[in-house]
């Protein structure tokens, strides 16, 4: 407990101050550990926690319960902790929290293994931003994005007008009103390419939403900024039936979103939390856009990472097999 409560000192010391108050969001499929270790950290800051405990959501990208979302919303919380099982940055409650001007921070997934000291949380998150930001000056600043992989992806999309965003542990403004948000553990540079414009195929070989690791390829097939065909093995199926039950026609907008793993202390577990954090990695997202500052609202949201992408920006490679190149 000692160590989990050090360990999870670090967002709150990156976001947080004495006399704020946070709402911890979490779930029944956590282990209880978590949001207690994560209530004891704030305690020992000067920092007033509230615990809101639920049933687990159905799929990603589904917000809590009413209850929770009140309390949320309440303007009397300053910042909303995401300690879930299930994904809910693209929830609608998450889209509000922006308009509204709150911030939040993303833990889903969370377990105590990814909080050990040589873990993807013990990273240096200082030098991950410098780097970061290296990348996301690239992306705000480019046209065109081409991402490919021995694996079989060739994606080209226009980022051309859509800001870039470094995310390493520390909130980012992404309204007007101070609303924003990150990840913890973390470390990415992502963007929302222009929807509409994206075309080819992409291939997640290391790990995706709601199957984790992945025993065999997932190819989606993309035409004029959709998902046209999905292709692999029993976790494809997977996707597919989530998409068949909860989605809409704008779930299957893609590539909503393409990002850049910063974070080398991570190691593959088949959780997305950490595995699209990895130094190199590339993921990227299908279905709704709003947090990101696109124009798709749906109803999902599915995410999954390419091993070792290059990734080429107006002709400049951004990273190619496993390495950051900038």
């Amino acid at each position: 407990m000692i160590e989990l409560v050090k360990m999870l000192r670090t967002p709150l010391e990156l976001n947080a101050k004495a006399g704020d108050k946070i709402l911890i969001i979490t779930d029944t499929a956590m282990e209880p550990v978590l949001w207690e270790a994560l209530a004891t950290a704030a305690n020992t800051m000067g920092i007033e926690s509230t615990t809101a405990i639920m049933t687990p959501r159905a799929t990603h990208a589904i917000s809590p319960t009413s209850a929770i979302c009140a309390a949320a919303t309440d303007p009397g919380t300053d910042i909303v902790i995401y300690l879930t099982s299930t994904a809910l940055a693209h929830s609608p409650l998450n889209a509000e929290l922006l308009n509204i001007g709150k911030r939040h921070i993303l833990m889903e997934e969370l377990t105590t293994a990814m909080l050990k000291p040589d873990g993807p949380a013990g990273a240096d998150y200082k030098a991950m931003n410098v780097l970061g930001t290296r990348v996301q000056d690239i992306f705000s600043q480019g046209k065109s994005i081409h991402v490919t992989c021995p694996n079989g992806t060739d994606l080209r999309a226009s980022i051309e007008g859509r800001p870039g965003r470094a995310i390493a542990g520390t909130i980012f403004k992404m309204r007007d009103n101070g609303g924003g948000g990150c990840a913890f553990p973390d470390g990415e540079t992502h963007i929302c390419p222009v929807e509409g414009t994206g075309e080819g195929k992409v291939v997640f070989d290391l790990t995706a939403h709601s199957v984790g690791a992945l025993s065999e390829p997932i190819v989606l097939t993309i035409e004029k900024g959709f998902v046209t065909n999905i292709e692999g093995g029993a976790q494809a199926d997977v996707w597919k039936r989530i998409l068949d039950t909860h989605g809409d026609a704008a779930s299957y907008n893609a590539p909503a979103e393409i990002a850049l793993g910063l974070n080398p202390n991570v190691k593959p577990t088949g959780s997305m939390r950490t595995d699209k954090k990895m130094y190199g990695t590339a993921h990227i997202g299908m279905g709704d856009t709003v947090t990101l500052g696109g124009t798709c609202h749906a109803k999902l949201r599915l995410e999954g990472v390419v091993s070792k992408p290059e990734i080429v920006v107006d002709g400049l490679p951004v990273a190619r097999g496993g390495q950051i190149l900038v």
